[in-house]
């Protein structure tokens, strides 16, 4: 587990946690308490990543997509956070070598190793938080 800042890329981090305040015990923590922590270096609330999860997951759902469809997707429909607002949305992210403008497109990473550097910290202005599903290209053939 590699848990980080989406701001900085900083593993010094925390998130919350339920703790007994008579006894300062941990009792657990919820789903939720590795999305949003504090960064020690920013010093502010940040939107968390853990992007050994992300990676594998990324890797299990091209996998089942592979099986089912027998060839790989063109592309993956991702969650995004901004680095300088914490902002987050939905795009496409092209996997294909296939380079024809699509409006739809947000990036192009040519390949699954592409993708999952996506999803740890670099030099985009954007990190991949989570990953919702991969797609293959609908041709439309309108004559």
């Amino acid at each position: 587990m590699k848990v980080i800042c989406t701001r900085c890329g900083c593993t010094d981090v925390s998130c919350e946690a339920m703790i007994n305040p008579n006894t300062k015990e941990f009792q657990d923590y919820t789903d939720e308490s590795f999305l949003y922590g504090w960064c020690e270096n920013c010093k502010t609330g940040v939107i968390l990543s853990d992007t050994d999860e992300i990676q594998t997951e990324m890797q299990k759902k091209f996998d089942e997509f592979v099986k089912k469809n027998g060839k790989e997707p063109h592309y993956a429909i991702c969650e995004i956070v901004w680095k300088d607002t914490d902002g987050n949305q939905d795009v496409k992210i092209q996997l294909s070598g296939d380079t024809g403008e699509d409006d739809d497109i947000f990036f192009y990473c040519q390949s699954l190793n592409g993708l999952k550097s996506l999803a740890t910290f670099g030099c985009e202005d954007f990190i991949v938080t989570e990953i919702n599903s991969f797609e293959e290209m609908i041709y439309n053939n309108e004559n």
